[in-house]
């Protein structure tokens, strides 16, 4: 643990002087220090079980947090329509592709189907203004985007609790997830009159962070009742970072300190340790690192294609609509959760787990380059043509 300690420090300044994201970093010195080369990380050990597990739930509890449920309720048609799209195609995609080459066709389908919304989220608040500025319709570019991943994260999740389901043979599971569907009216409805009430409660802030408790809590007792229900933790730990963010909305202080407290210590541990646990020379050796370039190239159809389709019918100009369909073809947290479900399962092997780990890398290198490339593109097209009709 302490020499994870130290290279989670060495990590972040890295990535600032190489400019890649931070996260690839923290994974390619995972593998330095894990299978792939040095092998120092025992992967058995209790310590590190903990730490990769809890990270995942933290994880996918801050991707559930930003998420912004009131934009949903304004765009949900948008984003609905969106974002299914873009779920359900690439699934398909990736079920085919996993029928042809004799890989679990339901695990590569939900993992062609997932969206990062935390690696969406920062590139679209960077490229924001870009955007507005060129595209002439009326609907938020940004905003649309990070609705339609959001629907995309939620249709994700939902297919890997079915995939998990499915498979630890749970008959009671079904009647149970109906029934939290139904238990998250009310806890929305007991979050909001919470946020009304907080402010009377400021001296439990100011002492014990009160409300950064009863998150944390909620997170915690979420991804306990989805493990008793017999699905991945992870999909109750989204589903209660999505209800907290109701309470974010009006606390700043509260969104900086489960943020500060994920990436002080278990995100850079989960993503060190997810890099540790990657086996390239079994991935080499077995032949699965081989599917790389057929895993990128569907996935990206599928998630292009159908956002770009659809988004056009939803009134977007073809030029947002492509940016759009590439920008969430970007997976991470929710392809790992994916693959690590699969692993434990019995349905994937370390070496395709590998391959799947580092495919996510790629699409998270390669998506912001991409986006930027056709922002740029574009903009230079705008400016050509507003040169020539004011020569003219």
């Amino acid at each position: 643990m302490a020499l994870l300690s130290f290279f989670a420090i060495i990590a972040p300044v890295t990535a600032r002087i190489s400019r890649v994201p931070c996260v690839v970093i923290e994974i390619l010195l995972g593998m330095l220090l894990g299978r792939t080369l040095l092998n120092l990380v025992d992967m058995s050990g209790a310590w590190t079980s903990f730490l990769f597990d809890f990270g995942l739930i933290y994880l996918l509890f801050l991707a559930g947090l930003e998420i912004d449920v009131k934009f949903l309720r304004k765009n949900a048609v948008d984003s609905l329509v969106i974002g299914s799209a873009s779920t359900l195609v690439p699934f398909a995609f990736g079920y085919l592709i996993g029928v042809l080459l004799d890989v679990d066709p339901m695990i590569l389908g939900a993992i062609f189907s997932t969206t990062s919304v935390g690696i969406v989220l920062p590139a679209a608040k960077e490229m924001e203004e870009s955007m507005d500025d060129l595209l002439s319709s009326k609907k938020p570019f940004s905003k649309l985007l990070v609705g339609a991943t959001a629907v995309s994260d939620m249709g994700s999740m939902l297919i890997l609790a079915f995939i998990v389901q499915s498979r630890s043979g749970n008959p009671n599971m079904i009647p149970l997830m109906l029934l939290s569907v139904l238990l998250m009216i009310p806890s929305f409805k007991a979050v909001r009159a919470y946020s009304r009430v907080v402010h009377r409660i400021q001296d439990l802030e100011k002492k014990y962070h009160f409300t950064t408790r009863l998150a944390m809590i909620v997170m915690i007792v979420f991804a306990a009742l989805a493990e008793a229900m017999g699905v991945h933790a992870v999909v109750g730990s989204f589903f209660a970072g999505m209800l907290v963010s109701e309470l974010t909305e009006s606390s700043e202080d509260l969104l900086r300190n489960l943020t500060s407290f994920g990436y002080a210590l278990f995100l850079p541990m989960f993503f060190l340790i997810a890099g540790a646990k990657i086996d390239l020379p079994s991935a080499l050796y077995g032949g699965d690192l081989l599917l790389l370039p057929i895993f990128l190239v569907f996935s990206f159809l599928g998630k292009l294609g159908s956002t770009y389709v659809v988004a056009i019918k939803r009134g977007l100009e073809r030029e947002a609509a492509l940016v759009m369909g590439t920008f969430m073809w970007a997976k991470l947290s929710l392809t790992i959760a994916a693959a690590e479900a699969g692993l434990k399962l019995g349905m994937i092997d370390i070496s395709l787990y590998s391959t799947l780990v580092v495919f996510a890398l790629l699409t998270v290198i390669l998506t912001p380059i991409m986006a930027k490339a056709l922002v740029s593109k574009y903009a230079s097209f705008v400016a050509e043509v507003e040169t020539v009709e004011e020569v003219l």
